[in-house]
């Protein structure tokens, strides 16, 4: 039973929620902050993440560049009539983002895993991209078109380097890492291809295995925090073994789920402890992730875009400034804070 209440307007908050912008990738602000890595939301748990050159690079090479969960339909379904509606429009076309070389997949739930978007990538960038994905998935990407050596399919924790460009000096290393949340586009294959988060950190060919070094991002998808005995304790052996992160992006709603509730005129109660909880955290709780990852900097996620009422895309804005005055923690360009950018908005965050 998902409990829920009817929306008051008692309850609505003076803050503004989120917006569209027109993205400029960070090119203006980013000539004063050197090097740099930059992270723009596209909305929805997409973002695109540009890392810096490093100095062996070819100045004449585009910034290596990954590009996460993208979706930019007007519909996260099974068909363009199936499924929930956007709420806000994605800030650019697919033909309009700057040149990159990545696409990683969290999982293959339809607002994560988008296949008209996935036919654009693949109709405008060819064999220009290499897309990433938790194991199990491989196989679909095949079937969509998809030529099997653009693909890599990683099982949680493990490990590949790869060249930005063909015989680049630079080059990016992907950890599939674990997440707390599920898989399925169907009645029948719930479970059966595996759900992720991604590390990516900048690697060095003058390293052993292509080496780490330079800067790092957390990209957790779609992930619950809370299990029946407290908080999940994947998020701090990930903080362990691969933090602390220039830039974590972290969920902090659940995004496209009984968004249509909103639309009738009920907020769904949560807590920490409930069964939704275990596969969206809440804003309090991304927190609490943001500080066992540890994060640099957060920016939240998977909120707004497909909200089913003005409320609901402003609800999780208002818990996490809550969440974050009772810890005493800054907002995301501070160090060790965290908050929420406008789609289209770009976060540069001084690395190095």
């Amino acid at each position: 039973m998902i409990p829920i209440e009817r929306i008051r307007v008692s309850q609505s908050h003076q803050r503004p929620p989120v917006t569209v912008v027109k993205p400029d990738w960070g090119r203006l602000a980013a000539q004063h902050i050197e090097p740099n890595l930059k992270a723009t939301w596209l909305g929805h748990a997409s973002f695109l993440v540009e890392f810096p050159h490093t100095a062996a690079a070819n100045p004449n090479d585009e910034p290596p560049r990954v590009l996460f969960d993208p979706i930019f339909s007007d519909s996260a379904g099974p068909s363009p009539w199936v499924g929930i509606r956007r709420r806000l429009p994605p800030p650019c076309t697919v033909a309009e983002l700057p040149e990159f070389q990545f696409v990683a997949y969290s999982h293959n739930h339809y607002d994560h895993l988008d296949l008209p978007t996935l036919q654009q990538i693949n109709e405008i960038r060819g064999e220009r991209v290499h897309f990433l994905v938790p194991l199990g998935n491989k196989k679909w990407f095949e079937e969509t078109g998809i030529p099997a050596s653009q693909i890599t399919e990683l099982d949680w924790w493990d490990v590949i380097t790869l060249p930005t460009h063909p015989h680049a000096d630079q080059k990016l290393k992907f950890v599939c890492t674990p997440a707390q949340h599920g898989s399925g586009r169907g009645i029948t294959d719930a479970r059966t291809t595996l759900w992720a988060s991604w590390v990516v950190e900048q690697a060095f060919s003058d390293t052993p295995d292509g080496g780490s070094g330079g800067a790092s991002v957390y990209f957790a998808g779609d992930t619950g925090y809370m299990t029946t005995n407290g908080p999940c304790p994947i998020f701090e052996e990930i903080g362990s073994k691969y933090g602390p992160f220039d830039i974590a992006m972290l969920p902090i709603w659940r995004g496209a789920t009984l968004s249509f509730i909103a639309r009738l005129g009920y907020r769904v109660v949560h807590s920490p402890d409930s069964l939704l909880a275990s596969f969206h955290a809440t804003p309090a709780q991304a927190l609490q992730m943001h500080g066992a990852l540890r994060a640099r900097h957060s920016l939240g996620m998977h909120f707004a875009t497909f909200a089913g009422s003005d409320f609901e895309a402003l609800e999780p804005i208002v818990e996490l400034e809550q969440a974050k005055r009772m810890r005493t923690v800054g907002d995301w360009w501070m160090e060790g804070g965290m908050g929420v950018i406008d789609v289209g908005e770009t976060a540069i965050v001084q690395v190095g």
